[in-house]
Order: structure tokens, then sequence, then C-alpha cells
């Protein structure tokens, strides 16, 4: 119901199909301009949150610009560099364009790229994890510049051509901080080599690194980090952990989706929920964390499991759906159904003690409501960043397309979720009651800072 970018970046990658020698196929302007139209009008016809946070008439003249500057036959790639700005006016962080999916897969199986896990803190590019054996730069060394462009213009380019909900830009750089290699290739290539340009204690230097494979890449990153594999394994989806002297519990969900949680972890979401909210009653547990940082969300109804056993009062998620009105000639919403809506009752085994919850860029769609309701009703103290997504309203059920000439991927959502009308269209997400930023080589400075109030209130 709510795809991410990240479901599609994942299952892409990890695709096992391969292709011959993919052509700089170049497509002429009037193939473009289809393209152009059909996205404007699925947008038109589908999109409930197009003109939220943007009027008509300017985004019609952005098409109009889009269109006008196709002077030229493109490449895919170049024409999804072109139409991919659209994204920071519409500001909608469930409407995706993509690649395609032959495109991607051509290049994650035959295709090179920079061989380092980066991370983004304060508009700065940092070297995280290294995925090659040359040992020029360092994990914390500053990145300042990649094949003579600065760090600031890659990165000023690839965010605004990121989705976001509004105003919001901490899920833009959760995605870019995750994905920065791929974002990077799409936008700028796959050169043999990377020209760059970096910081270290504030000495200035430069290196020649060789592009890796993804297998190459793959096979460093297991080498060197084994204990930060991106595998998902059994019983982790959801977990739980009490501290020796049971003072607090910190209960982590990674992922809303149902079918991933199954599948992939082998948990059910309301089974699982139950019996650790039954041993937090049991532990006589009076202080719960919840970690919803990285989860990207997924189905509702787990999200409403969770939160009736951290209420005690009833409780609203959803007020309203709404979706495009097709039968009107001009554009205008109607109301629809959706799940979830109306109040919810607690359930057993309530959680009644202190609360806190932390958050980041990545916790959002359903994680951003969840995080949404429990500072609607003013249930939890919030640590970290400000969530993905917008705490008044979003957008879901998403429909998979694909441009019919390029072939670029889309994913449009249909309908509108008003979480909350007494809200104004702040355009942001849930923000956290203490600020604690990103830190360098993964010290989880927001989980410290909560641990220490413990240890300052025992």
């Amino acid at each position: 119901m709510l795809k991410t970018m990240l479901t599609f970046l994942a299952s892409w990658m990890l695709s096992s199909a391969t292709f011959g020698q993919q052509p700089e196929k170049l497509f002429p302007q009037e193939a473009l301009k289809e393209d152009l139209r059909f996205l404007q009008k699925k947008l038109e016809n589908k999109h409930p949150n197009l003109y939220l946070y943007t009027q008509k008439i300017k985004i019609d003249r952005i098409f109009d610009s889009l269109a006008n500057d196709l002077k030229s036959p493109m490449t895919e790639l170049a024409f999804y560099h072109h139409i991919s700005i659209i994204s920071s006016w519409i500001k909608d962080g469930h409407t995706i364009l993509l690649p395609s999916k032959k495109t991607m897969n051509f290049h994650n199986q035959q295709s090179k790229f920079l061989p380092y896990k980066c991370s983004i803190i304060k508009n700065r590019l940092y070297v995280d994890m290294i995925y090659t054996p040359d040992s020029s730069l360092a994990a914390g060394d500053e990145i300042t510049a990649i094949n003579n462009t600065p760090t600031s213009e890659i990165l000023s380019q690839l965010k605004i051509r990121q989705i976001r909900d509004g105003e919001n830009l901490t899920y833009p750089n959760w995605i870019l901080h995750q994905y920065f290699k791929s974002y990077y290739s799409f936008h700028f290539g796959h050169p043999k080599q990377f020209n760059i340009e970096y910081q270290r204690q504030g000495i200035k230097g430069t290196a020649v690194i060789d592009a890796l494979s993804n297998d190459s890449i793959s096979y460093y990153r297991k080498l060197k980090y084994p204990s930060r594999d991106n595998v998902k394994k059994s019983g982790e989806g959801i977990t739980l952990q009490t501290s020796t002297d049971q003072q607090y519990a910190i209960l982590t969900i990674k992922d809303f989706h149902n079918d991933v949680l199954r599948k992939e972890y082998h948990q059910r979401f309301p089974f699982v929920i139950s019996n650790y909210f039954r041993e937090i009653k049991d532990k006589n547990i009076k202080n719960l964390v919840i970690d919803l940082r990285n989860n990207q969300g997924g189905d509702i109804e787990n999200g409403v499991t969770l939160l009736s056993y951290l209420m005690s009062q009833p409780f609203s998620v959803v007020e309203k759906y709404f979706e495009v009105d097709g039968s009107e000639s001009q554009y205008q919403l109607r109301n629809t159904s959706g799940p979830c809506k109306g109040l919810h009752d607690p359930a057993e085994n309530i959680f009644t003690g202190q609360l806190y919850v932390l958050i980041n860029g990545g916790s959002f769609s359903n994680s951003g409501i969840v995080a949404a309701a429990l500072k609607k009703y003013k249930r939890a103290v919030f640590v970290g960043e400000e969530t993905g997504g917008n705490n008044m309203v979003i957008a879901g059920f998403s429909k998979d397309d694909e441009l019919p000439n390029t072939k670029v991927h889309i994913e449009i959502p249909t309908k509108q979720f008003l979480l909350d009308a007494s809200l104004p269209l702040s355009a942001r997400g849930t923000m956290p009651d203490f600020p604690i930023d990103q830190s360098l080589f993964n010290e989880d400075m927001a989980l410290l800072f909560i641990l220490d109030r413990f240890r300052q209130n025992k």
C-alpha cells in the first residue's frame, strides 16, 4: 500500500537479470515530448497531492519549460536527469521516478561504481565504509570534489531531483545517505576512475580511485564489514531488548510491511507485538524506547496495532481519504474509502509508562503516520531527526507505470491520507523534542542520549 523508494532500489539492485551491451540509444525530440505529456497527464488524472504544495499554474509552467528545453535527442538517462527535477516541485515522497528496470539492471550487472559507502552530514560528504583494496582514503575523510566537480554542486544536483514531502529535507538526505553511489551514477554516469579531492583533519589531499563492479563492492563489504551486512535475518524485523535491571526496554521495528516481515523476517506483526507488550507488562517495565529509524513504513493496520498498545483512550490515525475526481472536467478531489478510519480502541496489556521514540529522515510513510499520531496525543518524547513525510497529510496507494518510449519508471499515489485536519499545512514531518544530529562512525548518539536520561533519573 505504501511503497517507498527503498523498496524499488533494493529489489532492482538485487535483480539477477542480465542484458547484452546497452547502447546509448538516442530518443527523438517528439518521443521525449510524448513521454513528458504522458507523465503530466498521469499526474493530473491520478495524483491527489499534485497541487498541495505548488499551485497548478506553476506546475504547468514547469512542464512547459521542460518541454521547451527538449531541443535535441536524448538518451534515457539524460531525459531522466532532465525531468526528475519535477520532484522538487511536486514535493511528494511517494511520487517515484527512476531509470527503467532494463537500464538499472544493465548497469548493476555490467558497469562500475564509486567503491565507498558515504555519509552526508550537514551537507558534507564523508567516507563511511571502504569497498576497495585501495587505502588512499580512510573512514572519516571528507570528500570535497569528485572528477573536478565540487561535492556541494553534486549534492545540490542530486537533492533538487530527489523526492520529499513538502519542505522536508531529512528524507531526501536519508535516501542519498543510503544510495549515494547509485544516484551519483544516475546523474553523473559511470567513469572508470574517480579523481577525488578530500580533507583529513584539515589537510587536503587527492587520490585517483578505480571504479569497481557491484560484485567486487559486495565482496569487499562482506570482507571488511561482516557485522554491517544488509541481510534480513529471521526474527530480527521486530526485536525487544530489556536492560538487565529491567529499568527500560528497546522495541526496534525495522518494517511495517506484512510481506517483508513474513517472507524476510518470518514474523507476523500482531502476534509478535502482542507477545512483546505482554512481556513488558509482566516485567513491569517503566520506560520504553521505540526505534522507528530507517523504517520505511508499510501496512497502516500494523501501525494502528502498535498504537493500540500505547494509547489509554480511543484514538484516530486517518481522518479521511481523498482521490482525484475523474468525472469532473477540472482537477478536484472527492472523498473515498480507505483503511483504519475512525476511532480505534486500546488493546489489552497497554504500556502506560514513559515512552521515547527514536526517529530520523528514514522514518517515512507509515512510520511517519505512527509518529504523527503519538505527537498528536502527546504520548511520546521524540529524539533524533525530523521524520520523512508530513504530519498532516500524505499520499499512498501508488500505481506503477512506465513512460511509453524511454520506459522511465514512474509510480504515482492515488489516495490522499488526511491525518489531522486541525493542523496547518506545515510541509514538515514530526519534529524531535530533542534534536540529535547523525554522527560519523555510526555512534548512536540519539540512543545514548536517552540511556543517559535513564541513568540520571535512576
